[in-house]
């Protein structure tokens, strides 16, 4: 039996409906116009199939479909329609679905809108689809998509796929010694190579608690710090350390390093200028207004606030101090151009992060004060300056 379903299309502005036909009907799909035949769509939909339970068929129109190709092709709404439409019509691509498909996935990925290209191409070898498609085709390749541990919940992942799997690159070679491999290892490859097979790198990889925007602004921070303390080779320095703990004690070496060593060298040319109060202070939330505070601040809390000095100088940063419920510092990015504040950081001692109860009390107080320096911006034409 042949059960049609009707996608209204037209409601979202476009001249056509879409009407795709059953799973025994090889899931054909078609534009169908008010005022002319109705055509074949030559490639998939573009989007998931989940919202089809909404029609009053969508359920038994799904239920057609063998249920493991819907759960394979799940993670993959973009390409879902094309790659159950390969499935449908090549049981060499059925298998491949089912075996590797990541594969097929990357054949949707490069003829999006051709169906009779990608049906012709899944007819290959694996090693041979690969080819064609420019990634690298040894037996290594596929050794790798097999260690693969992802669940493409995100569009990145996909493409950093395709990135380590470029032939001219050959990158997803350096996994080789892994036995599985995770989003946060490709990730981590990604952004900070140097970690890749290291013990940190590992230790990172593993740990489903940790917090990547921290790990993230200390990986960036401890790297900055070591390139201004003249460190030869920091990213290899932090490569050869195998645990977090011995990350946060490097990056807090460093500052201390950092912070003496501005102690002992001469002062800013411009350390006595007080700083511009554009946001005002309270009880509880404090403006530094100096450079000697600052530097203090840093000291105090064992951080690099301290780094800021120009930009606070120059009203594009303002710096502020709490006590309670927790000893914080706050960091609030200033766009002159335009009026408006952006929290850039709420942290702890050591960059520890803050708790939910300092947190909400700090966006409480930014809300507020965001509202009157837009007031003020609005009436005091020295804010734009």
């Amino acid at each position: 039996m042949d059960l049609q379903l009707t996608i209204h299309t037209t409601h979202f502005g476009f001249d056509y409906d879409i009407e795709l036909h059953s799973w025994h009907k090889k899931l054909c799909a078609y534009r169908v116009f008010a005022a002319k035949p109705k055509e074949l769509l030559e490639g998939g939909l573009g989007l998931g199939l989940n919202f089809i339970t909404q029609f009053s068929s969508g359920a038994e129109w799904l239920a057609q479909i063998p249920k493991q190709y819907l759960a394979v092709t799940k993670a993959f709404p973009e390409h879902q329609y094309q790659l159950l439409w390969l499935a449908a019509n090549s049981e060499q691509a059925a298998q491949l679905l089912l075996i590797r498909p990541l594969i097929l996935v990357l054949i949707c990925e490069h003829y999006p809108i051709d169906n009779a290209k990608a049906l012709a191409l899944s007819h290959l070898g694996q090693r041979d689809i690969l080819n064609k498609l420019g990634y690298d085709n040894a037996k290594a390749t596929l050794k790798f998509i097999d260690k693969l541990s992802l669940k493409f919940e995100r569009d990145i992942e996909l493409k950093y796929l395709k990135k380590l799997l470029d032939k001219t690159m050959c990158r997803y070679k350096v996994f080789k010694h892994h036995h599985t491999i995770n989003y946060a290892t490709i990730s981590l490859d990604n952004r900070y190579p140097f970690l890749t097979c290291t013990k940190l790198g590992h230790a990172i990889a593993n740990d489903k608690n940790i917090k990547r925007g921290p790990l993230r602004a200390c990986l960036a921070d401890t790297i900055a710090l070591g390139l201004a303390l003249g460190i030869n080779e920091p990213a290899k320095r932090i490569g050869q350390l195998s645990t977090l703990d011995e990350l946060e004690r490097l990056h807090q070496q460093w500052i201390d390093i950092r912070n003496a060593t501005r102690l002992s060298e001469s002062r800013p040319v411009d350390a006595d200028t007080p700083y511009p109060q554009l946001i005002s202070s309270e009880p509880n939330f404090v403006a530094i207004d100096n450079y000697d505070a600052l530097l203090r601040e840093g000291m105090d809390q064992k951080h690099c606030i301290a780094v800021y000095h120009n930009r606070i100088v120059a009203g594009h940063y303002c710096a502020f101090k709490m006590e309670h419920p927790q000893r914080v510092t706050i960091g609030v990015k200033v766009n002159k151009r335009i009026g408006m504040l952006e929290l850039d950081q709420i942290k702890g001692i050591r960059n520890a992060i803050a708790t939910n109860e300092t947190q909400e009390l700090v966006y409480a107080w930014f809300e507020r004060v965001k509202k009157t320096y837009m007031q003020r911006f609005n009436h005091e034409p020295e804010l734009r300056a």
